[in-house]
């Protein structure tokens, strides 16, 4: 990637947008995976399942009503819907298998691993968003 392209790239304001939805979203991801894991006991792979879907559905709607709301919708919102939730399980499977491997291997604390697991998965789920999911 060349200084060109990275400028151009961090002039448009949908960046910052995605990044704040998303920052918005670990966060609640990461609540909710602490609340199923340490309150209702639930392993925390599962937890993280259950709170990915949750964030899922909530980024989808952030995104599409604000972060791409400029982007001309040629689709209905059932079909980017589908599209997105496609793309975010492919990053589901990052971010698990992140988790996994800092938690079980590094043994590193779950909520620490989520977190390091959501910033290794944020790029493609960008990439996704923005070239296939909001795609005009």
């Amino acid at each position: 990637m060349n200084f060109k392209y990275l400028l151009c790239f961090l002039q448009k304001p949908e960046i910052y947008k995605f990044v704040i939805v998303g920052i918005c979203n670990g966060i609640l991801l990461l609540i909710l995976t602490g609340f199923f894991t340490s309150f209702l006991n639930i392993f925390y792979l599962i937890s993280v399942l259950i709170g990915y879907e949750i964030t899922v559905i909530s980024s989808f709607l952030m995104n599409d009503n604000w972060t791409f709301s400029k982007v001309k919708k040629i689709s209905s919102a059932y079909t980017r819907f589908v599209k997105y939730n496609t793309f975010a399980l492919i990053g589901l499977g990052i971010n698990l298998l992140v988790l996994f491997l800092l938690t079980n291997y590094l043994e590193i604390q779950y909520i620490l691993s989520e977190g390091i697991a959501i910033l290794v998965s944020f790029g493609f789920n960008y990439i996704a968003s923005k070239k296939i999911s909001f795609k005009n």
